[in-house]
């Protein structure tokens, strides 16, 4: 019996260095990512935070059907703006821009209200700015 417990004490130490897995950077399984500056601090100020509280166009409150119908015909203004669909229970709405002020928002309704003259600024949750990064 003393035996085996000093053979068991013998080779545990060179078992624990087996089970130990290699940590460093060119490890099987280890990945480094390389990302531009500008990824980064976007990441890091963004972390945590899932929605952004700005403002949106509303053009129209209704059925779904005429809400696809309504959003289709403003894509194809081609504006240049995001169109989202809402639903409003029973309805749905359709809205225009990410706007992160109210002042900006008001800044394009006229040219909304050209072809939506019942459009007003609501208070939504919009999708982050999208990044301009240097080309190549």
């Amino acid at each position: 019996m003393i035996r085996v417990f000093l053979f068991i004490l013998a080779i545990a130490p060179t078992l624990a260095t087996m089970a130990q897995p290699d940590s460093g950077p060119h490890s099987p399984g280890h990945i480094t990512l390389h990302t531009p500056t500008a990824i980064d601090s976007l990441e890091r100020v963004t972390r945590g935070k899932e929605d952004i509280s700005g403002y949106r166009i509303q053009i129209y409150l209704g059925s779904s059907s005429e809400a696809r119908s309504v959003r289709g015909k403003f894509l194809a203004l081609g504006t240049g703006l995001t169109c989202n669909m809402v639903q409003n229970i029973p309805n749905f709405a359709v809205r225009v821009g990410d706007f992160r002020t109210e002042l900006e928002a008001h800044k394009y309704l006229a040219q909304v209200k050209s072809h939506y003259p019942s459009a007003f600024v609501v208070q939504d949750k919009i999708n982050p700015p999208r990044l301009s990064l240097p080309g190549p």
